[in-house]
């Protein structure tokens, strides 16, 4: 995910350990609640459709594929920049896994990644009042510093409406600013992207965001920064931006700062991994995706190596049971989200004679916390059928609707040309704490919300490829348009699509 997860008020979570008596709880109400929702043409799913839910939920629940795929994901090549050779290495991971599980068809799709990065060490100290080392990290697709350099400090403060850099208060200087996420974090990431461009223009040497993490952790992102930043721009831990400015109110402070990242000379090529499930109809499709590119600070096993797994694992499920949807099951393995969603922009241009086919893109990532349901993205006009389709999940707490509207993920990429598109929406957990930090490894991951998380997200796609009717229509580009301005998206739509039609 992109950006930070923007404010959910916490649930009861379920255990992690799920008791025999709880899981056949699960499955009985799984294949009651399918009854009453509307796969079948009669309007009641019939005894068949029941007892394909309960088993696509009891194998998801009990196999541990997703687990098992998580640990080689994240053990055997870990962090997965988009266009290293991890990345790479990752794509041939899933495609292999889809082709042994039965997916023949299961392929490659191509795009030019406009720039490639390579991530550099990033160090820094206070040189002058005092010598002390500083918790510094880079965030991605910007430039490092041209070797070791000395530069004042200088503390602009909050980013606000109308508060500017001045050329001549930040021109050669270390700059900190406070970009704390107000709960909206779309908009949160279009203003650290200005700020930075705004800090460039200006002559400053580098920008320090001060951390939001605890216990003097860092941060990355590259959002608004791909193809190429306009500065370094340093995540610093919030307790040495505190050091920064005691010292700063007590007279002049001076860093230095040696940032090595640096950018390939050419364009590079990435890759989508795509398999489906073909439908008896084969006339619509749901899409169900995940982005499997992560930051290196540690082992993406949250975002999104979490999402990869139970996508794929979903798959492996109704493969394995036989399953024939009515309509095809498309399985998305997207890289380059982290930058621009990237990965989810090409399939859509490849794809772009097939876009009024989908049906839905369910999307997943934003960790493997409790399902909660599916965030329509401002779709008011898809509740009535989703809430349908998702009473199956009643057992799982999982069948509920959210308007929230944003673009975190790749879900962006569908919502712009108007295809319905979902995101799974999750409890917040300690997602926000996790998030593009050190600490986003494997063994802070539950198992049992792999499990869970891989039965919701298979039991949706089933519903939606098996429903009667659509949950809603493609929009024209004027509803998309009118879509974004309900929602507040649309300045960041006119940031990101700077070519898109008025």
């Amino acid at each position: 995910m992109r950006k930070s997860f923007s404010g959910l008020s916490p649930l009861t979570a379920l255990t992690a350990s799920i008791a025999l008596s709880a899981l056949t709880a699960v499955l009985l109400g799984a294949a009651t609640a399918s009854a009453q929702s509307v796969p079948s043409s009669s309007g009641k799913a019939s005894a068949a459709a029941d007892e394909e839910i309960a088993r696509i939920v009891g194998y998801s629940m009990t196999r541990g594929g997703a687990s098992s795929f998580l640990e080689t994901l994240t053990d055997a090549i870990g962090g997965r920049i988009t266009g290293s050779p991890e990345s790479r290495a990752t794509a041939e991971l899933i495609l292999k896994t889809l082709k042994e599980a039965g997916f023949a068809d299961a392929h490659f799709e191509e795009y030019e990644l406009a720039s490639v990065w390579q991530h550099g060490t990033a160090t820094g100290e206070v040189i002058s009042p005092v010598r002390r080392a500083l918790y510094i990290g880079s965030y991605g697709w910007v430039p490092g510093t041209p070797g070791p350099i000395e530069a004042p400090v200088v503390d602009f403060g909050a980013a606000g409406e109308g508060h500017v850099p001045k050329p001549e208060e930040v021109r050669g200087a270390a700059v900190i600013v406070d970009l704390r996420s107000s709960g909206v974090s779309s908009s949160y990431a279009g203003t650290r992207e200005i700020l930075a461009r705004q800090l460039g223009e200006a002559g400053a040497a580098a920008m320090f965001i001060v951390s939001d993490k605890p216990d003097r952790m860092v941060y990355t992102s590259a959002f608004g920064f791909y193809p190429r930043g306009p500065l370094p721009v340093l995540s610093i831990a919030s307790e040495d931006a505190a050091f920064l400015r005691r010292l700063l109110a007590k007279g002049t402070v001076k860093v230095r700062l040696d940032v090595q990242n640096s950018f390939a000379a050419s364009p590079g090529r990435e890759r989508n991994v795509v398999a489906e499930i073909a439908g008896s109809d084969p006339s619509e499709m749901v899409l169900l995706t995940a982005h499997f590119d992560s930051w290196d600070p540690a082992q993406g096993a949250n975002d999104n190596g979490a999402g990869v797994a139970t996508v794929l694992e979903a798959a492996r499920v109704l493969k394995a049971l036989k399953i024939r949807p009515k309509h095809t099951i498309r399985f998305i393995f997207f890289s380059g989200e982290e930058q621009l969603a990237n990965g989810s922009r090409a399939y859509v241009e490849q794809h772009k004679g097939e876009l009024d086919k989908i049906r839905a893109m369910i999307n997943t990532d934003s960790g493997a916390q409790a399902p909660l349901g599916l965030q329509l993205n401002g779709r008011q006009d898809l509740e009535a059928v989703t809430k349908e389709l998702l009473k199956p999940l009643v057992p799982f707490g999982a069948e509920r609707t959210f308007m929230d509207a944003d673009f975190d993920s790749d879900h962006e990429s569908f919502m712009v040309v108007g295809v319905p598109a979902y995101e799974l929406k999750v409890e917040h957990g300690d997602y926000d704490v996790r998030h593009h930090t050190i600490v986003d490894t494997f063994e802070r991951i539950d198992p049992a919300m792999l499990g869970m998380h891989t039965a919701v997200m298979a039991v949706i796609g089933y519903q939606f490829a098996n429903a009667d009717k659509r949950p809603g229509p493609r929009l024209s580009h004027a509803e998309v348009l009118e879509l974004l301005k309900r929602t507040g998206l649309e300045p960041l739509y006119r940031l990101e699509y700077p070519d898109a039609k008025p």
